[in-house]
This record gives structure tokens, C-alpha cells and sequence, in this order.
């Protein structure tokens, strides 16, 4: 079970650093680090995500405070935004850690040959038995070992699939182009994830006071002027802007302009933080 272990870590390990380099156009170095203790720091970060792959399924990621501040600034760095807060590298990080352990969940349903899907997640010190230390570096800066925790049901349920999909030795075939059944299996699944789109009008501040004042006919003043474009949300990650139509009695609406990565980055702030911060 010790392999599957690192294997699955192995695999958080390459979903967190292509979001890391989507994000901030940097990919860190990181490697495993089987020999090195992996003991949490005082301060530690700690992020449970449960996963619906069975009952008790679950993966931790632990990120001592120099770590995770240092990622989260240079994700807003990369945007142009230089002067930051500690609560909004907080939620940057967090961000990058939810989007990458869900990708590692699309890739757990690829070996279990079924969609497996991230259920609740938050902020809780790990209890599964398996840990392992993580080494990461951006640039020249070295920061402390993440710390990766996987429940013991999720790592018995995928050496139990790994165990039942050993294929029977056949002679290796060369210039064969085909994908196996397993690749076949997890482009499929990537192919049918569903993902929420919205769409953006605009968005205010008011007190409480004004929304208990709030009668049939109010009228609430939108940040956004009527000839401005509408922005295309996906997963809290604004990705085009554009005109509203209407169509068939629908409302719909023409894209006018596809975000680039950094456009994304800063206009997505505003979702993932308060209103007032996001300036």
C-alpha cells in the first residue's frame, strides 16, 4: 500500500504544479521526499478535502506558513498585484489547492474507472496513517516541505482497482498510436464533467439596513455601466466577456473577448474576495 501511497502523492504533486504554473506562469520543482520526516510545522495550514470515492476517502495537504504566504504572493505577483495581505495569499493559496486536488480526483476516477468527485473540504489536522514529505522550490527560494496525508479507505479501494486492472503480458507492439482502455477511460471522463457558467451584470455593497429597507420596485445600482460587457464565470474564474442577446426568448450571450491567464487572475479576485478588497 506504501507504493500506491507515494504514487497518488506523486500525482497531487504534477496537478499542483500545472495550476501553480496556469496561475503565476512559473512551474515550481518539487519532488518527493520518502526520507524526509514529514512532520507539520508550527502554524501549519491544513486543508481536508473529502472525496466521494467511498466512505472515509479523503486527502490532506499541509503547508507551513512561509510556504503557503510565499506561493500566494508570487500567484498575485504574476497578476501585478504587489501589495497584498496575508488573508488574500491565504485565499490564493487555498484556491490553487482546491482546483489541484480536484483535478487529482478526476484522475483517482480514471483508476477506479467511474467519475469520483471532491465533496466538502476545510481546514482540519489529517488522521490517516499514510504521510508523506513533499520538497518544493520556485526560482531560488526553497520553501519548507508540504505535507501530503491520504486516508487509509482511499488508498485501499485504489490498490484494490490497481490490483484487478493488471493487463496479461503481451509482446510490446511498436509504432502503435492507441490509446490503452485506462487513457480511453479518463479522456472520457474529463470530456463529461460538467462545470457552472454564470454571468456577470455587476456587483455592489449594501448595508443591512438598505437590504431590510428593500420593497418590490427598489431599485439596486450595479457597478457596472449598461454599455459595459458582461463577464463569463466558470468556477468562480471569469473567462470571456460579452454581449447579452437574446435568442429564442432566451437570454444569451456573444462573446466578445477571450480573458487572457493574467486578465483571469485579476478579475476572478473579485469573487474570491469581499467586494471592498477587491479593487
Amino acid at each position: 500500500m506504501i507504493v500506491r501511497a507515494h504514487s497518488l502523492a506523486a500525482d497531487w504533486q504534477r496537478r499542483f504544479e500545472d495550476v501553480m504554473e496556469a496561475m503565476a506562469d512559473v512551474r515550481p520543482a518539487m519532488e518527493l521526499a520518502p526520507d524526509r520526516p514529514a512532520a507539520s510545522q508550527p502554524g501549519t495550514l491544513w486543508w481536508r478535502q473529502n472525496l466521494d470515492a467511498g466512505v472515509g476517502t479523503a486527502v490532506w495537504i499541509g503547508a507551513a506558513p512561509a510556504a503557503w504566504e510565499a506561493l500566494g504572493r508570487s500567484i498575485l505577483a504574476a497578476a501585478g498585484i504587489e501589495s497584498v495581505e496575508e488573508s488574500e495569499c491565504r485565499s490564493t493559496y487555498l484556491e490553487v489547492i482546491r482546483q489541484s486536488l480536484s483535478a487529482l480526483a478526476t484522475s483517482i476516477g480514471g483508476t477506479l474507472g467511474r467519475e469520483v468527485l471532491p465533496t466538502d473540504g476545510f481546514e482540519e489536522e489529517p488522521s490517516g496513517s499514510f504521510r508523506c514529505a513533499i520538497g518544493i522550490r520556485t526560482g531560488d527560494q526553497v520553501l519548507p516541505d508540504f505535507v501530503f496525508c491520504a486516508s487509509e479507505e482511499l488508498l485501499a479501494i485504489l490498490t484494490r482497482a490497481d490490483q484487478a486492472d493488471q493487463p496479461a503480458a503481451q509482446p510490446p507492439q511498436e509504432d502503435s498510436l492507441e490509446l490503452s482502455p485506462r487513457a480511453r477511460g479518463t479522456l472520457n471522463l474529463l470530456l463529461d464533467v460538467e462545470l457552472p457558467v454564470s454571468v456577470s451584470f455587476g456587483r455592489t455593497e449594501v448595508r443591512i439596513q438598505e437590504v431590510l429597507r428593500l420593497i418590490t420596485g427598489s431599485i439596486i445600482e450595479l457597478d457596472r455601466a449598461i454599455s459595459e460587457p458582461v463577464e463569463v464565470i466558470v468556477k468562480n474564474c471569469v473567462v470571456a466577456r460579452g454581449e447579452v442577446v437574446v435568442v429564442d426568448g432566451n437570454y444569451g450571450v456573444r462573446i466578445q473577448e477571450v480573458m487572457s491567464r493574467r486578465e483571469r487572475l485579476q478579475e476572478s479576485r473579485k469573487y474570491l474576495l469581499p467586494v471592498g478588497r477587491a479593487s
